[in-house]
C-alpha cells in the first residue's frame, strides 16, 4: 500500500461493502417481485460485500491479522463469497425470468461449490498467506493447490455469468413464442447488466492469467478496475431491479408430462385452421393477446401452435400477429371514412397497445411511417421483410 491504512483504491472496496449491505436492507424492504428471486438477489449483494471486505483485509498490510484462525477465516470467507456472488446472480436471473422456479433437489448442485471451496481452503490449510502468496509461506504441494483455487476462483464467475446470459437470451425468444404484445425493455436492461458482470469478471480472470507471467505489480494496476466496475454494476443492478424486474413477463419452457407431444409434420388442415382462426375471429385486434388464449380459440395446445407458426409461418408468435396489425393499420389508413382517425387512434384500433411498437413494426413492414403512408396513400411501399 502507498499510504498508511487506506489508499483511493480501498476506499472503493470500502464504498462497496457499505453499499451492498444497504442494498440487501433495501431489497427486503422494497422488493416487488417473485419470494425467491428477493433472497437470492438479497445474497448475491451479500457475497459482492462480502467479497469487498475480504479483498480490502487480504491485500491490505496495514490491518491484515498475523492471528492463525483469522488468517484460515479470511481465506476461507473470501472463497465463499466468490463461489457465492458466481451462483446467486445466476439464480436469480433464471428466477425472475422463468415461471414457477423453485429451489428443487436438482438445483442442488450449484450449492456443491460451496461445500468444494470450503473443503479446499480447510483440508490444504490454505490460509490468506498463502492465497496471498508470502514468502517462505507455501510447500510445493500447498503452492499447486492454491494456484488451483485461485483458478476455480476465476474461472466460476465468468461460467455462471456467461450462463446467466445465455438464460435471459433465450428468455427473450421464448417471449416473443408466448406474447403479443410486450416491451423488451425490461430484459434487454437485464441483459446488458448481465452481460457487463460476465465481461468484468472476465478482465478479473485475465488478470489473474497475466500475473502468471508479467510482474505483480503491472498484474495490480490492472486489477484495481475491477473493483470500480463491480461498483457500478451492483447499484446499477439495484436501480433495474426497483425499476424493471417486477414487470417482466414470465414464460413455460418446460412441459409438464400431462402437456401432449408436438407432432413433428402438422397436416394442412392444422395450419389452415390456425390462419383461419387468426383472420376470422380478428383475434389480432386483442392488445394483449397470449400464445395460450390464441391457442384456445383453434383447439390445439399452445405448444403444439408454436411449432407450427415456428416451422409453417419461418416465424415467431410475436411477429406472426403483428404482422396481421400492421396489414389492419394499413386498411385504416387508406379508408377515407377513417380520414379523421389519428394514428394514435389507429394503433390502438389495429390491435396495438404501444406507439414505439407501432412504428417500428409499421416501419418494417412498409418501408415507411404510417403518417408518409397515409399521406402517399400507400403508392409507395417496400415488401414485408423476412420475420426475425
Amino acid at each position: 500500500m502507498k499510504t498508511p491504512i487506506f489508499n483511493i483504491h480501498d476506499l472503493i472496496l470500502v464504498l462497496t461493502l457499505a453499499v451492498c449491505g444497504l442494498l440487501g436492507i433495501f431489497q427486503w424492504l422494497l422488493s416487488k417481485q417473485k419470494a425467491l428471486a428477493s433472497p437470492l438477489l438479497t445474497g448475491f449483494f451479500v457475497c459482492v460485500g462480502a467479497s469487498a471486505l475480504c479483498n480490502l483485509l487480504l491485500w491490505n498490510s496495514y490491518i491484515h491479522s498475523t492471528n492463525e484462525p483469522a488468517k484460515l477465516l479470511l481465506a476461507l470467507g473470501f472463497a465463499l463469497s466468490v463461489v457465492g456472488k458466481s451462483v446467486f446472480l445466476y439464480l436469480y436471473v433464471v428466477a425472475i425470468t422463468r415461471a414457477n422456479f423453485n429451489l428443487r433437489p436438482k438445483n442442488s448442485w450449484h450449492f456443491l461449490h460451496f461445500v468444494v471451496v470450503g473443503l479446499w481452503v480447510i483440508l490444504g490449510g490454505l490460509d490468506s498467506d498463502r492465497l496471498r502468496f508470502v514468502p517462505n509461506s507455501h510447500s510445493e504441494y500447498s503452492w499447486l493447490i492454491t494456484n488451483y483455487l485461485w483458478h476455480y476462483l476465476k474461472y466460476l464467475p465468468v461460467i455462471y455469468s456467461l450462463a446467466a446470459v445465455v438464460q435471459i437470451y433465450r428468455y427473450k425468444q421464448q417471449l416473443k413464442d408466448f406474447y403479443s404484445s410486450l416491451s423488451l425493455q425490461g430484459p434487454y436492461w437485464l441483459l446488458l447488466l448481465t452481460l457487463g458482470f460476465a465481461l468484468n469478471w472476465s478482465w478479473s480472470l485475465v488478470v489473474h492469467l497475466l500475473g502468471q507471467s508479467v510482474s505483480w505489480a503491472v498484474a495490480d494496476g490492472f486489477g484495481i478496475l475491477d473493483n470500480y466496475i463491480t461498483f457500478l454494476l451492483v447499484n446499477a443492478l439495484f436501480v433495474y431491479n426497483l425499476r424493471y424486474a417486477h414487470e417482466l413477463l414470465l414464460t413455460r419452457d418446460t412441459p409438464t408430462p400431462k402437456e401432449p407431444e408436438v407432432n413433428s409434420a402438422p397436416s394442412p388442415e392444422t395450419v389452415a385452421r390456425i390462419r383461419a382462426t387468426m383472420e376470422n375471429q380478428q383475434l389480432y385486434l386483442t392488445q394483449n393477446l397470449t400464445i395460450e388464449d390464441f391457442a384456445k380459440q383453434v383447439g390445439i395446445h399452445y405448444r403444439e401452435v408454436s411449432s407450427i407458426i415456428n416451422s409453417e409461418f419461418n416465424t415467431n408468435f410475436f411477429e406472426f400477429v403483428n404482422e396481421y396489425r400492421v396489414k389492419r393499420a394499413k386498411q385504416l389508413l387508406l379508408d377515407p371514412a377513417m380520414a379523421q382517425m389519428t394514428i394514435l387512434d389507429i394503433l390502438l384500433e389495429s390491435g396495438f397497445n404501444s406507439k414505439s411498437s407501432f412504428h417500428r413494426f409499421f416501419k418494417r413492414y412498409t418501408g415507411t411511417s404510417a403518417a408518409e403512408f397515409r399521406k402517399q396513400g400507400g403508392a409507395h411501399t417496400g415488401n414485408p421483410p423476412a420475420a426475425e
